[in-house]
């Protein structure tokens, strides 16, 4: 058993660079217990901080967020819980449910008087319905975006994002299926998974997806090498550079050599606002490695 302090960084080798975390209030720095053996973090230190009993009196108050910066394993979490417990998953995001043939099927909600968040595949007979215990929801929150036009965040935009979801349903209309976006109750939400990948891998493969989607829209192509990747970020940097260098906010790592430096400063944010959040809330949350997947 050792003592490690949870505070996010980014290493840049090449460039010699240490870009501390953007959280500095020390409330937020947990010192966790590492466990060899479980090969997690014993999220005890994650309790909340007036320590409130443990109980699940309240029905509702049955949600458990896994949530992740995207390309971290959430979507495989989900995957191995349902298939290792044959019990069904929640999700933020109704869309992604769809069928076996991956068509789009009318959301479930988990509660009768809130579309979101909404049963992963409602329309699985295979899979029961938890009874008891914590139903694990998927969301991933927000400042991910590498296309929108800002991607900073603050405490309260980050929590709203995190509410935030959508769901399948017929068009009162033409009775076609429409998607529609709607907000998760933060009352029902009592505990949080949160997953943490090595942040070079994330980013790398946040580069696979985003090949994977240009391909299929007939756009832009980057090779699957180091020159694709390190292309595909240079033309990140181009669109973002412009408004970077209108605010002193970067001035510090504009001239580093950091291919995509907006989605690390992305990914440092993200996980520096998912630990405020969740403290702010006063749940306990559990902190896996994706990279233990392999362990």
């Amino acid at each position: 058993m050792k003592t490690i302090r949870v505070c996010l960084m980014l290493i840049s080798v090449g460039a010699g660079v240490l870009l501390d975390g953007l959280v500095l209030s020390s409330k937020y720095f947990a010192t966790l217990n590492f466990n060899q053996d479980s090969r997690v973090i014993a999220p005890h230190h994650f309790e909340s901080p007036n320590n409130p009993e443990d109980n699940n009196d309240d029905d509702n108050k049955r949600i458990a967020w896994l949530m992740s910066f995207p390309n971290s394993g959430t979507s495989y979490t989900s995957f191995l819980v349902r298939t290792t417990t044959l019990t069904n998953t929640g999700s933020n995001y109704g869309h992604e449910s769809g069928t076996v043939a991956g068509e789009l099927s009318p959301s479930v909600g988990i509660f009768p008087d809130n579309p979101i968040p909404s049963w992963t595949e409602s329309w699985n007979q295979h899979l029961q319905k938890p009874l008891a215990g914590y139903i694990l929801t998927k969301t991933h929150c927000g400042g991910f975006c590498a296309t929108c036009s800002s991607y900073l965040q603050n405490s309260h935009t980050f929590l709203k994002r995190c509410l935030k979801g959508d769901y399948v349903t017929h068009n009162t209309t033409s009775g076609e299926l429409d998607v529609r976006t709607g907000f998760a109750s933060k009352d029902n939400i009592a505990r949080a998974v949160h997953v943490i990948r090595d942040p070079f891998d994330n980013i790398v493969a946040r580069f696979h997806l985003e090949r994977r989607t240009l391909s299929q829209k007939n756009k832009t192509h980057y090779s699957n090498t180091r020159d694709g990747f390190r292309n595909y970020c240079d033309d990140l940097g181009k669109k973002e550079r412009a408004r970077e260098q209108a605010s002193l906010f970067y001035e510090d790592v504009l001239d580093l050599d950091i291919p995509c430096r907006a989605d690390f400063y992305r990914y440092i944010q993200w996980h520096n606002l998912a630990f405020t959040t969740t403290w702010d809330m006063s749940i306990p949350t559990l902190i896996i490695h994706y990279e233990n997947y392999t362990n």
